[in-house]
């Protein structure tokens, strides 16, 4: 039978430590469940704060059980995964749920033992509402040789767990094998290559773009896919056109870019042809995704394709102009092309949704 009106004492382990140690299942509900639970934790991990955040929600329930009553108050404990993210967020929702189909619950008392636990505070308010926040910290002895013993832990625990190895060990590791290549294959590079190389890896992590590429590659496979082509072809398309001027006495910035711009790629393209065509991957690439799955292809996209195009000839005589060989005439005529363009496209699309 359904319990109202109480509170939910509720320890959250989002990186699922106690499942992994322990083999158990979650939720655990109950004070006695959970009390066993933080007993066989601790003899295994004395040394993990979890055991410590476990401890602390059943001191904190018998506290509200003081202050409440002992039928008003329940204490449970919930996981998410290792590797956490949102996947490990989803199991934590379905685990709350379950423990709201049993026990009817008014609020939330949340026990965490740092930020990571603490950032499912917004998944459980959607559920219910949270009274208080208790974030357990372990106080550590001040000693010198109790710090560095507790430095040489943390060391051990980034070489040897799983989810920090690959960051302490790998990354290091991968630069200082292309450091020892670049030495033997260009020298003089070294260090602006690696650095591209770093701050590249800085933009993806920070960026969170290596979690939106897999999303890509499993929600539209041929845009990831034309993504990809279309990189590498503005990636040949630049280092084509930064070499050309190189070998040119450029007077100014914009001149250089007019030559850049105009820089020959093989023998029939040049680096603004490139670029173009660049950007119209993707957007065929969506084109074909919809095609395939049979669903509707939005009008913009193709409309988007035909105004890159037609802004190929508006690039390459601005180019022209900035190198001092261009017609003001031609760079006018093909401005207003691609403004007529623009403005058909606008139109037809509009009027494609109103008889929709």
């Amino acid at each position: 039978m359904s319990q109202r009106g109480k509170v939910l004492v509720l320890c959250v382990d989002r990186d699922n430590d106690v499942g992994a140690i322990l083999g158990v299942k979650t939720p655990i509900i109950g004070e006695e469940a959970v009390l066993r639970t933080a007993l066989e934790y601790i003899l295994r991990r004395p040394d993990d704060s979890d055991a410590n955040a476990l401890f602390a929600a059943i001191q904190t329930m018998r506290e509200m059980k003081k202050m409440r009553g002992e039928d008003s108050v329940e204490v449970a404990v919930i996981a998410g995964l290792e590797e956490e993210g949102v996947r490990a967020d989803i199991k934590i929702l379905k685990e709350l749920d379950e423990i709201l189909s049993k026990i009817d619950v008014n609020g939330v008392i949340l026990v965490s033992d740092g930020p990571t636990d603490e950032a499912v505070a917004p998944l459980i308010q959607s559920r219910v509402p949270i009274i208080s926040i208790r974030r357990v910290i372990v106080q550590q002895a001040r000693g010198v040789e109790e710090t560095f013993v507790l430095l040489l832990r943390y060391a051990k625990k980034l070489v040897e767990e799983e989810k920090y190895r690959k960051y302490t060990l790998g990354v290091p590791g991968i630069f200082a094998v292309i450091y020892i290549l670049l030495s033997y294959m260009v020298p003089n590079f070294v260090w602006p290559l690696l650095t591209l190389a770093f701050g590249t890896l800085l933009t993806i992590k920070g960026f969170n773009l290596d979690e939106k590429a897999k999303t890509i590659y499993k929600t539209r496979p041929i845009t990831f896919a034309s993504l990809v082509l279309a990189a590498l072809i503005l990636a040949i398309a630049l280092l084509q056109g930064f070499e050309n001027v190189r070998g040119l006495r450029a007077t100014g910035l914009t001149e250089a870019l007019g030559y850049l711009l105009l820089a020959p790629v093989g023998s029939q393209f040049i680096v603004a042809d490139l670029l173009a065509l660049g950007a119209t991957f993707p957007i065929l690439g969506r084109i074909l995704d919809d095609l395939v799955a049979r669903r509707h292809v939005n009008l913009v996209e193709p409309a988007a394709i035909a105004i890159i195009l037609v802004s190929r000839q508006v690039i390459v005589e601005s180019a022209k102009f900035l190198t001092g060989y261009g017609s003001v005439r031609n760079l006018l005529t093909w401005l207003f092309v691609t403004l007529g363009v623009i403005i058909v496209s606008v139109l037809g699309v509009s009027l494609t949704g109103k008889e929709k």
